[in-house]
């Protein structure tokens, strides 16, 4: 499923709805939930006996009243006429709103666990003793290009990052909240906190930057373990422009580290103090750790259009030449690498 776990209830109908919406929701939530889960419309409960106990059923009041009386116990979702309805999604809004929502009341329903399976996966971190908007460009073009060959998920533990703003984003469910269910709950799936952007998935930055310096060691913990037990994200990759409790675990798990510097004194006496403490928390692990000088970022308009004119332009060439591993075609000089 992507960006989540596997489920043990495979089939999800919708049902009551105006034909046209409700083609238009499944291509979505089959978009987003994968393989793993099989989105439906059906016009009768009737037609699906086999499937009843194991299925999500999502639509009107008078389907679902129909869908209940084949059994009880049976897994609804009401997409309700009326906003901020209790134990409900509003109908009236954008597919990738409807599909959080749906998400979250499907993790609240009893009786459906994640089956935590096991994804080897490659984590690569970004950090940068510069310029955070351009980490957060140069990260995001990277997860793009890594997203051409297998499902990415993207973090951000950085203080206003301008990727709200840059790309415009919706406002929602963002880390801050993220970690706050996953405190709460345990390990949970991701699925309602996870947005997709240029066919890759992300959490959006924390809207208010102090949650950065209240996590605690183990929410990092918990989302790792979240984030490993994923079905899907072949890729995890971590912008890291704070260095709040716990962020060291991300470097135990990267398999790259690329760090953003700048040129002259001051940013040389900046870089040695971040290369110590990039091998303090990477120990005894001989990681591959790349430092990087960008050109300037350019930019014109907002929206997500720049992620696709970065990848093809200057940033994303020289993000697919450190992708690709090639020293020989490294596009800055070694001298000074870590």
């Amino acid at each position: 499923m992507a960006g989540g776990e596997h489920m043990q209830v495979h089939t999800m109908m919708l049902g009551g709805l105006e034909p046209s919406y409700m083609r238009k929701l499944a291509l979505y939530l089959t978009s987003r939930l994968g393989e793993q889960v099989t989105v439906g419309i059906v016009d009768n409960p009737c037609a699906c006996e086999d499937a009843v106990k194991n299925t999500v059923w999502v639509g009107s009041e008078q389907f679902l009243s129909e869908v209940r009386g084949k059994g009880d116990d049976l897994h609804c979702i009401l997409l309700s006429e009326e906003n901020e309805a209790d134990g409900s999604v509003f109908r009236y809004q954008s597919c990738e709103k409807l599909y959080q929502g749906i998400m979250f009341l499907y993790r609240q329903m009893e009786g459906i666990k994640p089956e935590g399976v096991a994804l080897k996966q490659k984590w690569l971190v970004f950090t940068t003793d510069q310029d955070i908007p351009s980490l957060m460009a140069f990260s995001t073009v990277c997860a793009h290009i890594l997203r051409e060959t297998a499902e990415v998920l993207y973090l951000s533990f950085s203080e206003c990052t301008g990727m709200e703003r840059v790309f415009l984003l919706e406002e929602g469910t963002d880390l801050a909240d993220l970690l706050m269910a996953l405190r709460e709950s345990g390990i949970a799936g991701l699925d309602a906190s996870v947005r997709r952007m240029a066919e890759m998935d992300y959490v959006l930055p924390p809207v208010n930057p102090m949650i950065l310096h209240e996590i605690r060691e183990e929410d990092i913990t918990r989302l790792i373990q979240a984030a490993e037990q994923s079905a899907s994200y072949r890729y995890v990759v971590v912008m890291v422009g704070t260095s709040c409790c716990g962020i060291e675990q991300f470097f135990r798990r990267a398999y790259r580290v690329f760090h953003l510097t700048g040129r002259g004194g001051l940013a040389e006496c900046s870089r040695q103090e971040w290369q110590r403490f990039i091998r303090l928390c990477l120990g005894e692990r001989q990681v591959p750790v790349e430092q990087i000088v960008l050109p300037d970022v350019k930019m014109e308009t907002c929206g997500e259009h720049l992620i696709h004119e970065w990848t093809e332009g200057e940033l994303g060439q020289i993000a697919r030449k450190y992708l690709a591993g090639d020293g020989m075609n490294r596009p800055e000089a070694e001298e000074g690498d870590l």
